[in-house]
């Protein structure tokens, strides 16, 4: 590999390569020359420096032997003293370290990876979403809700047709925590402001019941004022419609419906994720 990759022209004074491997770790770049990195040990004889170098990767031949085998190299800038992760020189050395993957040389997506703990270097998926009142009553509704869009995992919070006034009902400071968008009316939403990748569900009567409602992976989330609830215009531009169940009175304050939806999307969502992990293991 280094061969081929120095008749490429690559520069070794100032880069090394690593091969990527997920099968004994969760992801990471391993190096392909001896340490210490921030030298260049091919500028003598490379037999002699590939004969110094322990590390060695096993490729198990394919069952279909038409599919080829291929190993993805990537280039680090070499640095100036030698690093604490130079003590990895085998597969070898990351089976005894698996509890400490920071020995490996990791990409940000790798790091990422690793901290949402999937194995195989990929990134998750959790998706995201936010909540909208359509014409909120009060600022307090829309204080309330800020709140708990912040406590249950929302990226965004809009106001359409109205504008927010700090009120007593924000104790967590949400203004410094997650963005809220004021949008003169439902066009301004569609037209530039609605994420192009989330679905939109409005939260209205006669809908897919919440218990039974299977969350989108990114979603904007409709809700309606008391009075009037969410106009019809805007319930057909939906792709999807969502009713809350009650044992009596079925309008709830927009805050708590809001709040409900979410809790049940947090919910939903970890369940998913749990039964996901035990599966794999």
């Amino acid at each position: 590999v280094i061969k081929a990759l120095r008749d490429d022209g690559v520069d070794f004074d100032n880069f090394y390569a690593c091969a990527y491997e997920s099968q004994e770790s969760t992801g990471g770049w391993m190096s392909l020359e001896p340490p210490p990195r921030d030298r260049n040990p091919w500028n003598d004889d490379i037999e002699a420096a590939e004969e110094d170098s322990t590390l060695t990767f096993t490729i198990p031949p394919p069952e279909d032997t038409s599919i080829s085998r291929r190993i993805d190299i990537k280039l680090f800038r070499r640095p100036k003293k030698p690093s604490h992760t130079d003590s990895v020189q085998s597969l070898d050395d990351v089976v005894l370290a698996q509890q400490s993957l920071a020995l490996i040389e990791h990409s940000s997506d790798a790091l990422h990876a690793i901290s949402a703990s999937v194995p195989g270097g990929k990134l998750s998926m959790d998706g995201y979403f936010g909540i909208g009142i359509f014409h909120p009553k009060t600022s307090q509704n829309v204080g309330t809700l800020w709140r708990s869009a912040y406590q249950l995992g929302a990226s965004i919070v809009y106001t359409i047709g109205g504008r927010y006034k700090s009120s007593s009902s924000d104790t967590l400071n949400v203004p410094a925590r997650i963005p809220l968008i004021e949008l003169d009316d439902w066009s301004s939403f569609a037209e530039s402001a609605a994420p192009k990748s989330a679905v939109w569900v409005c939260i209205e009567m006669g809908g897919t019941p919440l218990a039974e409602f299977e969350h989108p992976r990114n979603a904007i989330y409709i809700l309606g004022s008391e009075d009037h609830g969410v106009p019809k215009s805007v319930v057909r531009g939906c792709r999807e419609v969502v009713s809350l169940e009650s044992e009596l009175y079925g309008s709830y304050n927009v805050a708590v419906a809001g709040s409900i939806v979410m809790y049940d999307r947090l919910m939903k969502m970890r369940k998913a994720e749990n039964q996901k992990q035990g599966e794999k293991k």
